[in-house]
């Protein structure tokens, strides 16, 4: 039994340490029986075992873990990773004549989703092949798009590390999309179409030519550019097939009227062109040779593959891939703007958003992102995964860089009978670097907060107040030595002077109790609060301090 036991205890602290401190009792039996087959017979007994100590373990914080697994086996402390190539050879890709960009709209901020496939990946594969990397701004579309966000998106990309060679805006580039337009109406292959929507959709689905194929289509081109006509009442169409087994290669959108004010042109112009249009002729005209697209967008490229044979113009290579999954991330930027109008979040790096500054506010790296986006890699299945992915790369790089501090949720105060007289406790700021120094408490033994839970949960028992001593948990706690006791629960505290702090999380605000050094942190600061988990400091003002939470 005593072997059993010394057994469970090193893979359940194997386990809480591989995954935020808490171990899962199912994956260390599997583990256990996997390795150990003669204890099959008696798997009653050893689950049993393994749910009773899980309670013990799962009450210790990750660094009293991690102590204890590295003292009986600190090579258990190392996770065994499959080794891959973190950005695989791409076909027909050649060095130093490589160029790729990245496309955003102006009509919000990053978010994750496009920072990690879109932005990211062309970016590596850029520095990959030392090619070339492009930032498109694509603002063509004139009522859903600000000023504001040309900025933003620029900002984003800086803050995680995304340098591009050149930078362009669709807008500037207005007279060659009307020159390539007239190219293609005088040669026939374009037209100006006045059909009304309902109508040409029905001519669209019934696979019949619109009566406007046949007219004459320089005129009512130059009437669009002179300003005649309004928003609906004509559309400049590539002539394909309207009988095509692809509906969206019957005879597509290039150009239409749009009444909206530029925020950066303002009226100039009238006629903008559709999305697939100008990105063709962008592709080329700025020697485009690679295109990273998700898979859901290769209609589009089956669209844009008309214009180039049109012009008799090379192809990039398009590299799909799918879309990932992250719980929480799906919220439409409409959303989000009507959100912040209505005060329900603070701005776009509120903690609840899922954009990219909100998570570098929160404390996320740009290097975790960038890894991420690596391990991803360019697969086209689409791929769900959980926070704890992204989670799990930002920990390894902001563990070493976080001193450790105490903060109480829903506190409650105790007083500390028969305990001698202090007025200090010290501690290390960081386990792992004794070199750091330690950070010193200040105790008023009738004044001791600890946290709600931890109270309902311990009272009544013998719990060891970090860095200050043993205590039976009550509103009025007895003294119970300083001596170190294997597997009694540790827990954080914090007496006065302490600070007010604020806690920003995704799921809503927490008001806390801290110690009295977090508000001397500077702003931008990591820490990792005891038990809690990591957070980055924001803001102080006085004893009031602002922390945005990190994750576990």
């Amino acid at each position: 039994m005593s072997e059993l036991r010394e057994l469970v205890l090193r893979y359940l602290l194997q386990n809480a340490v591989f995954y935020n401190g808490k171990a899962n009792p199912g994956a260390v039996m599997g583990k256990i029986l996997g390795a150990n087959p003669e204890f099959r017979q008696n798997a009653a007994e050893v689950r049993r075992v393994i749910e009773e100590m899980a309670a013990e373990v799962n009450g210790m914080s990750l660094d009293e873990q991690k102590d204890m697994l590295k003292g009986k086996n600190p090579k258990m402390l190392v996770k065994e990773e499959k080794k891959r190539e973190a950005l695989p050879e791409i076909k027909s890709a050649v060095s130093g004549k490589f160029v790729t960009r990245f496309a955003p709209s102006p009509t919000g901020p990053l978010n994750l989703g496009q920072l990690l496939r879109a932005a990211m990946l062309p970016y590596m594969y850029a520095k990959k092949y030392k090619g070339k990397f492009i930032l498109r701004i694509e603002d063509t579309d004139v009522k859903n798009i600000s000023k504001d966000f040309y900025g933003m998106i620029m900002e984003d990309l800086m803050s995680t590390g995304v340098k591009w060679d050149k930078m362009t805006k669709e807008s500037d580039s207005m007279e060659m999309y009307y020159k390539h337009a007239e190219d293609l109406i005088k040669s026939g292959k374009a037209y100006v179409c006045s059909c009304p929507a309902d109508v040409f959709k029905k001519a669209k689905i019934d696979k019949k030519d619109c009566k406007c194929r046949k007219g004459g289509s320089i005129p009512m081109w130059n009437d669009m550019l002179s300003g005649k006509y309004s928003e609906g009442d004509v559309i400049v169409r590539m002539k394909t097939s309207m009988s095509h087994k692809n509906p969206a290669m019957r005879d597509p959108p290039m150009l239409r009227v749009s009444e909206g004010k530029h925020p950066l042109a303002g009226t100039k112009y009238k006629v903008w062109p559709l999305y697939n249009f100008a990105c063709a002729l962008e592709d080329h005209h700025l020697g485009v040779t690679h295109v990273f697209r998700g898979k859901e967008h290769e209609h589009n490229t089956a669209v844009q593959k008309l214009f180039y044979d049109a012009f008799k113009w090379k192809e990039p290579y398009v590299v799909n891939f799918g879309m990932v999954y992250l719980p929480g991330t799906k919220i439409h930027t409409r959303d989000m703007k009507q959100w912040i109008a209505d005060g329900k979040v603070k701005g776009w790096d509120d903690p609840r958003l899922p954009t990219v500054r909100a998570l570098l506010r929160r404390g996320f790296q740009p290097e975790a992102l960038k890894k991420f986006a690596e391990d991803v890699g360019i697969t086209k299945n689409d791929i769900r995964v959980g926070w704890e992915n992204i989670e799990g790369i930002n920990r390894k790089i902001i563990d070493p860089l976080s001193n450790r501090y105490m903060v109480v949720e829903d506190p409650v105060r105790i007083a500390i009978e028969g305990a001698p007289a202090m007025v200090e406790a010290q501690e290390l700021l960081h386990p792992d670097f004794p070199k750091r120094g330690k950070k010193k408490m200040p105790v008023d033994l009738q004044e001791v907060y600890v946290s709600g839970e931890d109270f309902r949960h311990m009272k009544g028992k013998t719990v060891r107040l970090k860095g200050l001593g043993n205590v039976k948990m009550d509103k009025k706690a007895l003294y119970e030595g300083n001596e170190i006791v294997s597997g009694m629960p540790k827990i954080q505290w914090v007496s006065k002077p302490h600070v007010n702090l604020s806690l920003m999380k995704p799921d809503g605000n927490k008001e806390c109790l801290g110690e009295s050094e977090i508000k001397k942190l500077k702003h931008g600061t990591l820490i990792q609060m005891e038990r809690m988990g990591f957070a980055r400091a924001d803001s102080a003002k006085g004893n009031d301090v602002v922390l945005y939470f990190t994750h576990k």
